[in-house]
């Protein structure tokens, strides 16, 4: 498996605090043959130099200095000058278990997968960057060929896991063949607008449970502050997405329409959530918004044909069928 090269590409933006604890996981690796593509995108901050000096000490890292272009912009970077017969995606303010690419691989070689997916932590640090809580995010270890993909177990966790770019091996040949990148200016759901097509090519996809890297969650001052005014729309292409990976994947039509039924309806309220909490729109602007996304058929019929468990979403599900904007936009402002 020696001199066999895996690319790791980093795009890097306004993470001088954490690059260093990202790039030492990986080229600490105790697989060697990398080569690691740091994509500095514009970032304002002290990342372009740290990166230099990384290239200066390890010969199997490259870097690239552009304009900022946005996350896809610089993963595509990567992935145009990539030599290696293997891909990986990896963000700069997370970091990677010492023995993660010699466990993605190794089940790579061995089973011919075009992809391999990892579990992951989730962590979840205070101000100071200490861990306050972890919890871990996994699939069963399994392999799939392509005539199996209809009998995946497929639930709301696995649809999340596989929505992620970052916790994944890709085959080169598979992307560089189909021409896939990712599409660039598109915020929010790019990861899973890219991997719907490459897990729709592959012909065979291995599943790792074991925990592999750390995604890290991080208070964020802004959060609440910012509202894309096409928030549901991009969040929307993300259940398209699905839809059309499940439907080349052959699952069943009513396991679909439960599916993306339900991924629309979390849509529904993570909008509803964002504009409760926004100060880019007063309070008749919020329930104008509502109203009209309430008032558009697909949605109608979305919470007509909806099956919720709880309690609380049932509430919910009758209050946007009623359009009780005031309530809904309540609900989550008292939270």
């Amino acid at each position: 498996m020696g001199n066999l090269i895996v690319s790791i590409i980093i795009p890097i933006y306004n993470v001088e605090k954490y690059i260093c604890k990202c790039v030492d996981s990986i080229i600490n690796q105790t697989y060697t043959d990398l080569e690691v593509i740091l994509v500095d995108d514009g970032s304002p901050d002290n990342c372009p130099e740290i990166c230099d000096e990384y290239e200066k000490k390890d010969k199997r890292i490259r870097v690239v200095h552009k304009e900022n272009g946005g996350l896809s912009d610089a993963r595509n970077v990567g992935l145009n000058i990539a030599r290696g017969e293997y891909i990986v995606f990896f963000d700069g303010d997370d970091y990677a278990e010492i023995n993660m690419i010699e466990k993605a691989l190794k089940i790579a070689k061995t089973s011919d997968s075009d992809i391999v997916q990892w579990g992951f932590y989730v962590d979840f640090v205070d101000g100071n960057d200490e861990l306050y809580k972890s919890e871990i995010h996994s699939q069963p270890h399994a392999l799939y060929d392509k005539e199996q993909f209809k009998h995946i177990k497929i639930n709301q966790n696995f649809i999340g896991d596989l929505g992620y770019a970052w916790n994944k091996l890709y085959k080169t040949k598979l992307l560089k063949e189909n021409d896939l990148n990712f599409t660039k200016g598109l915020s929010l759901v790019e990861d899973i607008v890219f991997n719907s097509p490459a897990l729709a090519l592959s012909n065979r996809i291995a599943f790792l449970e074991e925990p592999l890297l750390h995604y890290m969650q991080r208070p964020r001052v802004t959060l609440g502050t910012k509202f894309y005014e096409n928030y549901y729309e991009l969040k929307s292409q993300a259940s398209n997405a699905v839809k059309e990976l499940l439907l080349e994947w052959k699952v069943k039509d009513s396991k679909i329409e439960s599916i993306i039924s339900f991924m629309d309806f979390m849509v529904m309220k993570s909008t509803v959530r964002m504009l409760s909490t926004t100060g880019d729109y007063n309070l008749e602007q919020k329930k104008r918004y509502i109203n009209k996304l309430l008032e558009n058929p697909e949605v109608r019929k979305m919470l007509r044909h909806l099956k919720v468990v709880s309690i609380k979403d049932m509430i919910i599900q009758r209050l946007m069928q009623l359009k009780q904007t005031n309530l809904l936009l309540l609900i989550y402002i008292k939270k």
